[in-house]
Parts: C-alpha cells; sequence; structure tokens
C-alpha cells in the first residue's frame, strides 16, 4: 500500500501501512503538501493555518446489522475538509472499494457531536433497509417489489475500457448483474439520479443544477 498518492485512487479513507510523515501513525488518511499524514496530524496543521479549534477525537467503531443478518462493523472519520468539518463511516473488513460508506459535510463552526449523530442515522437508515433479494430463478438477484435501487459508483481497473462498477446493498457487482437484476420490470420506465457522495448540510451551502456540458441556454 506504500505507493498509494491520494484515496481516490486507492478506493480507501484510509491508506492502511502508510506511516503517517510527522507522527508515524500506521494508517495514514490525508495527502498534504505532497506528504502522508494522519488526521490528527492534518487537523493540527490546519489549526495552526487559520486558526481554527482542535477537533475531538473520532468515537470508536460501531455495529450495524442489516435485514439479511449480516453484521457490519464501520469506523468513523472526523476531519477539516477545509470548506467545513467531514464526518464519515466507513465499512471495514471489507475488500477494497466495497462496503457502505457515509459522509456528512457541515460548518467549520457546527458542533460535532450533531454530525457525528446525523452519520449514524444515515448509516442507520440505508443498512436497515435492502434494495436487492435473492432469488431462486436464474439470476442471483433481484430487485425488490417498491421497484428502487440505491448505491454508489465505484472504479472499474481489472478491464480496459470497462464501465464502472456499482455497489449496492454493500456487495459490489457489475453493470450487467445490476441489469439482469431489474429484469422482472422490463417496458417500465426509469429514473437515474446522481448524488454527491458526501450529503451538505452546511448552514450557507450553495446548490447547484447540474446540465449537460453541451446544453444550450435554452437549456439551462
Amino acid at each position: 500500500m506504500a505507493e498509494c498518492k491520494g484515496h481516490s485512487r486507492c478506493g480507501r479513507t484510509y491508506c492502511v501501512g502508510v506511516a503517517c510523515e510527522d507522527c508515524g501513525e500506521a494508517d495514514t488518511n490525508a495527502f498534504l503538501s505532497g506528504v502522508e499524514v494522519c488526521d490528527r496530524c492534518f487537523d493540527r496543521r490546519m489549526s495552526a493555518h487559520t486558526g481554527l479549534p482542535r477537533l475531538p477525537d473520532p468515537p470508536p467503531p460501531i455495529v450495524l446489522a442489516g435485514p439479511d443478518g449480516r453484521r457490519h462493523r464501520l469506523r468513523y472519520r472526523v476531519w477539516r475538509a477545509g470548506v467545513g468539518i467531514e464526518v464519515q463511516l466507513e465499512e471495514t473488513g471489507v475488500p477494497v472499494g466495497e462496503g457502505y460508506q457515509f459522509a456528512i459535510l457541515g460548518d467549520n463552526d457546527a458542533e460535532v457531536d450533531m454530525l457525528i449523530a446525523a452519520v449514524r442515522s444515515m448509516a442507520e437508515t440505508e443498512i436497515g433497509r435492502q434494495y436487492l433479494e435473492r432469488t431462486t430463478d436464474r439470476h442471483r438477484w433481484t430487485v425488490g417489489d417498491d421497484g428502487e435501487v440505491a448505491g454508489r459508483l465505484v472504479g472499474n481497473d481489472d478491464a480496459n475500457g470497462a464501465p464502472y462498477n456499482v455497489v449496492v446493498d454493500g456487495r459490489m457487482m457489475t453493470w450487467e448483474e445490476l441489469a439482469m437484476a431489474l429484469e422482472s420490470y422490463e417496458g417500465w420506465g426509469f429514473r437515474l439520479v446522481i448524488e454527491d457522495r458526501v450529503r451538505d448540510v452546511r448552514s450557507d451551502a450553495e446548490i447547484i443544477a447540474l446540465r449537460s456540458p453541451k446544453a444550450g441556454p435554452a437549456d439551462a
């Protein structure tokens, strides 16, 4: 893991085995000024530079069980993302890219305990429901009766030119597998919604409507 140069590339919130440049902590969480640092040292640097108060340590990990009986161990992260305080919950003990991930962004003076409670509520709600159900037919999964599926997109490094994979119910699957799970809805309409990975609850958060780069003035 020592070759990792950014968490968006390795797919993890934590770079396991990459030592913090400042304190030697085994697992680093941030890439700053060309070096890997842990959250405590990142926050210390941010506080010294901005005058903002130091953040509290994150709570201990939690374990949440889903409707299928699977238990999910999630680790908190509390850090200053530059534009505010971000609190994350990420499932541990799963292959890179898999598992549940949740994040919420608050103001730089937000009550951290409220952000922690909010991200835990997000995790409990999402893990507490199951979008895909086991099937005994020729396909492994089928979409539930409400016809709703939510998850996240993850990169596919195994095949050149292959589309992104998706993670649903904490499990990674290909677009083809997701399409087969939707087979019973053939002929129905659908709506695809792309959302930010972080729920923004800042008081001055700006909501920007996205449109195609090719859209003309009439399409704005």
